[in-house]
């Protein structure tokens, strides 16, 4: 988008502050949690309740991101996961976490299929790869309250036997891969392994008093969310995957899912107490825009 002076620059604030509702609970949509997107469809998880099970609003939906009709995908008889982190996407298949097992489903309709049925948490943080679907189960902790170490699964996406990939990690979660390494956040660190096993390495170590949560990342670098000691409010880093020193992208953050491109990064802040902006900042830092 290219931004000129007086009327171009208004006409561009336009377009951006236009929404396009695609679907809601006039198709059947209810609780919609765990969403991902090709260049046609979003894929999404619904309910995840009792009382949605007995309304039919249970399940993984296919959803036209031009509106149209939405395709029921799996009836939700094995409750998803309730929450962001328990979906992901290849070409073919949409692969999502189900009354304690990891199925995956082709995009036009297929069979499901089970893919791990052993060490699936409730929730799980997962991301793929070529060839493998790798995962940890949450671990729900508080400041203060002693962290049990967990491994980090992998597991074949055609399905077989779930191994430990990353054994004894301190509430491993926000996991991204790329193509030599996996990736992950502790509470206070990021860490990395090859993809070919080995000892898990350090790209970044905070204090026991800062935090470390949220994760993406681009061919070069991770971006993440970082709250210093003393400090309430969270703030945008990066860090090159090599380690080093982190740089500051944008100075408070809401503790949400966050999404990158080319040249962008997309998040949510704080907007008073009982609301979050939609914002864009360059991956470089600088002015921060509120869509």
């Amino acid at each position: 988008m290219a931004l000129g002076c007086g009327g171009t620059a208004k006409r561009a604030k336009a377009r951006m502050d236009q929404g396009k509702k695609i679907a809601g609970k006039e198709q059947g949509l209810s609780h919609v949690s765990g969403v991902v997107v090709d260049d046609k469809f979003a894929y999404t998880t619904i309910g995840g309740t009792v009382a949605d099970a007995n309304a039919g609003t249970n399940g993984l939906r296919k959803v036209p991101l031009d509106g149209g009709a939405v395709t029921m995908l799996d009836n939700g008889e094995k409750y998803p996961q309730a929450e962001q982190g328990g979906i992901a996407q290849d070409e073919k298949y949409v692969y999502w976490n189900s009354g304690g097992e990891i199925a995956r489903i082709g995009k036009d309709n297929g069979k499901r299929e089970a893919v791990a049925t052993e060490f699936v948490g409730i929730g799980i943080d997962m991301v793929l790869d070529s060839e493998r679907v790798y995962w940890a189960n949450h671990g729900y902790y508080s400041s203060g309250t002693p962290i049990t170490p967990s491994p980090i699964y992998s597991v074949a996406k055609a399905g077989g036997k779930a191994e430990i990939f990353a054994d004894k990690q301190m509430a491993p979660g926000n996991i991204v891969v790329d193509d030599k390494f996996v990736y992950w956040t502790t509470p206070s660190s990021i860490m990395k392994q090859p993809k070919t096993g080995g000892t898990p390495q350090v790209v970044l170590q905070a204090s026991d008093r800062e935090g470390i949560d949220k994760l993406e990342q681009d061919g070069s670098d991770l971006y993440f969310g970082f709250r210093g000691a003393g400090e309430s409010r969270w703030a945008l880093r990066k860090i090159s995957k090599a380690g080093g020193e982190p740089q500051t992208i944008a100075k408070t953050f809401s503790l949400k899912q966050f999404v990158i491109d080319e040249q962008n990064i997309y998040f949510f802040d704080e907007d008073g107490l009982s609301a979050d902006v939609l914002c864009r900042v360059s991956k470089n830092g600088g002015e921060v825009t509120k869509l």
